[in-house]
């Protein structure tokens, strides 16, 4: 019996290894990649409806439940039915749960309150089952989607986005217009019926929380060597490795930020709020802004991916060289051919500017000395001058 019990558990283990590694590719086929502070109440949401059906399996077949507490390592002192008992309780309680978890999805501020919040937790009890059986149905298929691209040696990459209000339409159409400009898409189409219904199935029953984070149509850019699927929070690419790189280049340099955010945290996102102004602002009005939108963006406590995203999108919003906006006469172009640009005046102590002066500690002791001994020496004069008359 011992022997059995080891081998359940080494079948249990391995089994659940396979479970979380197929649940993950569920989770992107539905989901997309979510922003990082919400993917870990997603995962406590896909593998909360997992353990709830496992307890509802072991309470309604008890032969069943027998072979999946033999798969768990039990301690002696615990007693079976006990456990036959926890879980009843699993499977009574943990819908509830699960609903409480969706309010963390919300933003704070619109979050239910009151009798909304009583509805919102309830919405667990029909969640639990269909996320479930979502999740089945969209494993097998990212198990296949999976092997498929071993197969042909694609790869998966993501970029990291989020869709503002009422913009999807118009993201989808710059992102069709750019890379089909780089020639690594022909068509558009709307993503499988098999991703769809289920998702809008989920926003139905969970609310805004997941809602918000799953499309109302998901479209799909497919090339010979890329297909990029789009979701309000996540921009899934997989194709070859040169046609990947090529799509997160022009997504990064062509997109504008007022399609899309680029960054997940609130402060982050304010701060893109001010880029897309200035991506339609003249010249002169975005030099005269982007001081203050340096300052704003070094106060910034944020990683140092989300730097790195904002301060390239930054870059894209610098005036070009040979623009003057404060001088619209053209300086003489020098004989040799050398470019011209405008030309600003060198920064003290800079190689070829003005050199300013550096007065070092000593050297200020020294001066506040010698000009006390001079007013010592003034005020001796003045008055052996008035002894002299006495």
């Amino acid at each position: 019996m011992a022997l059995i019990g080891s081998l359940f558990a080494l079948l249990g283990r391995f089994v659940g290894r396979v479970l979380t590694t197929t649940l993950g590719w569920a989770s992107v086929l539905l989901f997309g990649r979510v922003p990082q502070d919400r993917q870990i109440w997603l995962a406590v949401l896909t593998f909360g409806s997992l353990a709830w059906v496992v307890s509802v399996v072991g309470v309604l077949l008890p032969d069943v439940g027998t072979i999946l507490l033999a798969a768990v390592p039990r301690p002696a002192w615990i007693p079976a039915d006990l456990v036959s008992l926890a879980m009843l309780g699993i499977a009574l309680v943990l819908p509830a749960v699960l609903g409480g978890v969706t309010l963390l999805l919300f933003e704070p501020e619109d979050r239910p309150k009151g009798v909304g919040l009583a509805a919102q937790v309830l919405r667990g009890y029909p969640l639990a089952p269909t996320l479930a059986i979502t999740l089945i149905v969209l494993a097998i298929a990212g198990t296949v989607r999976k092997l498929d691209s071993l197969v042909h040696r694609r790869e998966d990459a993501h970029i990291s986005i989020v869709v503002r209000p009422g913009r999807y339409d118009a993201l989808v159409d710059t992102l069709e217009t750019t890379l089909r400009d780089g020639k690594l898409i022909d068509r558009r189409s709307a993503g499988s019926t098999l991703l769809v219904l289920p998702a809008r199935i989920l926003a139905a029953i969970a609310g805004r929380g997941i809602g918000r984070y799953v499309p109302d149509t998901l479209e799909v850019l497919r090339g010979a060597q890329l297909r990029v699927s789009i979701y309000p929070a996540d921009l899934a690419l997989t194709g070859s490795k040169d046609a990947v790189a090529r799509s997160r280049a022009l997504v990064a340099r062509e997109v504008p930020s007022h399609d899309a955010w680029f960054t997940t945290s609130r402060e982050s996102q304010q701060v893109e709020d001010r880029m897309a102004a200035l991506e339609k602002a003249d010249p002169a009005s975005r030099a005269a802004a982007l001081p203050a939108l340096d300052r704003a963006l070094l106060d910034l406590v944020i990683d140092q991916d989300t730097f790195e995203v904002l301060y390239r999108r930054r870059l894209q919003l610098a005036i070009p060289a040979q623009l003057d906006v404060h001088d619209d006469a053209e300086p003489d172009a020098p004989t040799d051919g050398t470019p011209v640009g405008p030309i600003e005046p060198a920064a003290p102590n800079a190689p070829g500017g003005p050199r300013r002066p550096r007065v070092s500690l000593g050297d200020a002791i020294g001066i506040v000395v010698a000009a006390l001994a001079a007013l010592d020496l003034l005020l001796a004069a003045r008055l052996g001058r008035g002894r002299a008359r006495r």
